[in-house]
């Protein structure tokens, strides 16, 4: 038996899981990394792993940014490209008196020179690859900041992130008032995702247009937040499949609800989606670790 936690910006997850990954227990708390100081995760974690059967010699596993600048302890990013072997061996022993590891995130530095990083995902991903017995894909991540990864003989090199949910919240405080709240419109999201090829001046100008066809009455007041939600991930799109091979997979790793957006939004282009819920990924990345060489 095992214990893995996902300790993410907001929330904080954790699994009792057998040595495959079988999730038994599950549990969550909005002990997120941004709402604690460094001091507090001890307490946190005990508090966490009191709260499941206790079991002598059970091993915790921690992913996500518990693992970052500003969480616990800093674990330094693996460079791309990477395997489950690299995790492995930058696995960070947590604190005494606890039994177990933080899992390293990974980086990887582009050609112009610019980088990009992820804390959680990159086990996801592993994961991912496990279940679906897969050697290489293309795998999104979506979520605030949607990670796009390319995984090739079951190592990741390269990945992406679009800043496309941090977008869309921002864009409530303008005149677009964007709610993810309102009721969800089909038509409206599909008419966004089309107005990337379709309407000239790009992504900055194309918004506004969210407005303007309210005010023509080609879409509603409600409708707004679905159109904008189109024309973001439509953009989003339109570059994270340049990463893309012809007729490689891509496998969706994430909530259900918003993996099925993704997935009418790729079917839209002609691309057909797996969906692998986070949880069973994140586990199923965990579990794989020690199989690994």
């Amino acid at each position: 038996m095992m214990i893995v936690v996902d300790w993410g910006t907001t929330n904080l997850r954790a699994y009792r899981c057998s040595a495959d990954g079988a999730i038994l227990e599950r549990r969550s708390s909005p002990r997120g990394v941004k709402s604690l100081s460094r001091g507090d995760y001890p307490e946190v974690l005990q508090e966490l792993l009191d709260s499941f059967a206790p079991e002598s010699g059970q091993q915790v596993f921690i992913s996500g940014m518990a693992g970052s600048r500003n969480g616990w302890v800093e674990v330094p990013y693996c460079s791309l490209p990477a395997d489950l072997d690299a995790l492995k061996a930058n696995l960070h022993p947590l604190p005494p008196p606890f039994n177990g590891y933080l899992i390293p995130g990974v980086r990887v530095v582009k050609d112009d020179g610019t980088s990009d990083v992820m804390r959680g995902e990159e086990i996801q991903v592993f994961g991912a690859l496990h279940s679906l017995d897969l050697s290489s894909a293309l795998l999104c991540l979506p979520g605030t900041h949607s990670k796009w990864v390319r995984a090739q003989d079951r190592q990741l090199c390269d990945f992406s992130t679009f800043m496309t949910g941090d977008l869309f919240q921002g864009l409530g405080q303008t005149i677009l008032g964007c709610d993810s709240e309102t009721a969800f419109s089909s038509e409206a999201f599909a008419k966004g995702l089309d107005a990337v090829n379709l309407v000239a001046g790009g992504l900055l100008h194309q918004l506004f247009t969210g407005r303007t066809l309210m005010l023509d009455g080609k879409i509603t007041v409600e409708e707004v937040s679905s159109f904008v939600s189109g024309l973001l991930l439509g953009h989003e799109l339109k570059q994270a499949l340049t990463m893309r091979d012809e007729k490689e997979r891509v496998v969706l790793i994430g909530a259900e609800a918003l993996c099925a957006r993704y997935r009418s939004a790729l079917n839209r282009q002609g691309v057909e989606a797996t969906i692998l819920s986070s949880d069973l990924a994140t586990c199923a990345g965990v579990a794989a670790l020690p199989q690994s060489s």
